[in-house]
């Protein structure tokens, strides 16, 4: 509440904490009640504020996003130690459906060697992406496209949280969950469809030429996933990994 308080007013929380007489005026009276209506109502507060924490960092965030959550700062964390492990010469790394663009300026930021594309096939998103990419100063190569027509090649890493969510799902999710955009939510009727379009990709124009995969999913999915995955690398090493809360969240696809 304290940051729906601070956005309408345009205080620091600090400020909104020590300030006990704070008297308002008509306008910013209207304006707090029509925030605190719109998180009532289930809007994510990040879209009310237009601002998300994540890896201790700012993003501009709004309803054309996916709300960065703490599940994909692990996936961040857990390519990173694959990455290292590996200890390769290698450095072109593609993002594929990068939304507000965090994991690649993470990376970016972390991972300062690698050469980092990234790609989104949302013109709302890759708007928002761009504005991040603007404020971070950052390089990073970002392109309006589906990975279905991409022919961006010679990619050595893969990174990705792709729509993963069984269609008939979406209906029973949360008002919060379903107040955010549906085409970064809905991964067709098994959830997979964007992965094996990813997949695709990855076979027929990259060559199958990344020694590392690494995917978000969601628990639900996994059996189609390993199926989907088998058919493609079979002589690959595939994980799936489990979160902080113990749920299956991650796959990884190793040479």
């Amino acid at each position: 509440m304290i940051s729906i308080f601070s956005h309408s007013l345009g205080k620091s929380e600090i400020d909104i904490v020590i300030e006990d007489k704070e008297i308002l005026d008509q306008n910013q009276l209207i304006i707090l009640d029509k925030n605190i209506n719109r998180r009532i109502s289930g809007e994510p507060l990040s879209y009310i504020t237009n601002n998300k924490k994540f890896y201790n960092e700012d993003f501009f965030i709004n309803n054309k996003v996916l709300v960065p959550r703490f599940e994909t700062e692990e996936l961040i964390d857990f390519f990173i130690k694959l990455f290292n492990k590996e200890k390769s010469s290698s450095k072109r790394i593609l993002d594929i459906g990068t939304g507000s663009g965090v994991i690649s300026l993470i990376l970016e930021k972390k991972i300062p060697s690698l050469d980092i594309y990234a790609i989104e096939k949302s013109k709302e998103a890759f708007e928002v992406a761009k504005i991040n990419m603007k404020n971070k100063e950052s390089k990073i190569k970002l392109t309006l496209e589906d990975i279905k027509n991409s022919k961006i090649n010679n990619i050595d890493f893969v990174v990705s949280n792709p729509p993963y969510i069984k269609s008939d799902i979406i209906k029973k999710l949360s008002k919060e969950v379903k107040s955010e955009p549906i085409i970064a939510l809905d991964g067709g009727e098994n959830g997979i469809e964007v992965i094996e379009d990813i997949f695709i990709w990855e076979k027929n124009i990259n060559k199958n030429k990344a020694s590392i995969i690494f995917i978000e999913i969601d628990e639900s999915i996994m059996k189609n996933v390993r199926e989907l995955t088998r058919k493609f690398y079979p002589n690959k090493k595939i994980n799936f990994l489990k979160d902080l809360n113990n749920n299956i969240r991650f796959l990884s696809i190793l040479d």
